[in-house]
């Protein structure tokens, strides 16, 4: 009689929760790239670099350079033409005057790859069914952007920009079951042992 009234004061008080307290469950935020808090700011830096004059040294003073921006990818010519040129009915000559001469520049062509990210993970929903692992729903809002340099001997000669600037996705996992849906770790090794 003392555990039936145990699980009924649990019960209730995970009910209880659940309308006023949201603040119990988890948030999170990531990022990449964090020297640009907005997609404002990152795209206003992409604008200031302008190509056939913008130097590796004008792309460090806005502190845009491999070992100085995180996740900063440095991409050879062959990845840049793999790049431009995912498949066969792209031709070299297709493509853009400062592509081309970056690609038949060869060694001397670099790529400079910054996907640029920054999202909030809420949870949200009902709290009773989230804690009891019945049905968690997590929103995420925030952008992502990708800007793409080509360089050869130190300047920019060709730039690309594509993001999105107002990103808002929401995924949820139900589980009718609750924890009892998910035997694996410790609830699976005592099922499993049960049944030996």
């Amino acid at each position: 009689m003392d555990a039936m009234r145990a699980a009924t004061l649990g019960l209730v008080a995970v009910l209880g929760l659940s309308g006023c307290a949201r603040w119990v469950l988890p948030s999170e935020s990531q990022s990449r790239a964090t020297q640009f808090e907005t997609y404002e700011t990152a795209e206003a830096a992409y604008a200031r670099v302008a190509p056939f004059q913008t130097t590796t040294a004008d792309l460090r003073a806005m502190e845009i350079a491999p070992g100085k921006t995180p996740n900063l990818r440095v991409a050879n010519y062959l990845e840049v033409m793999q790049r431009f040129m995912p498949q066969e009915t792209v031709r070299l000559k297709d493509l853009d005057p400062a592509v081309q001469a970056c690609i038949n520049a060869r060694d001397a062509c670099k790529g400079w790859i910054l996907p640029l990210e920054r999202m909030d993970k809420e949870r949200v929903g009902d709290v009773s069914l989230d804690l009891l692992g019945i049905e968690r729903e997590t929103r995420s809002s925030g952008w992502r952007a990708e800007m793409v340099l080509l360089l050869t001997d130190d300047v920019v000669i060709y730039k690309l920009w594509s993001g999105t600037p107002n990103v808002i996705e929401t995924a949820r996992e139900t589980k009718p079951l609750g924890p009892l849906q998910d035997l694996s770790g410790t609830a699976g090794n005592a099922v499993k042992n049960a049944i030996q």
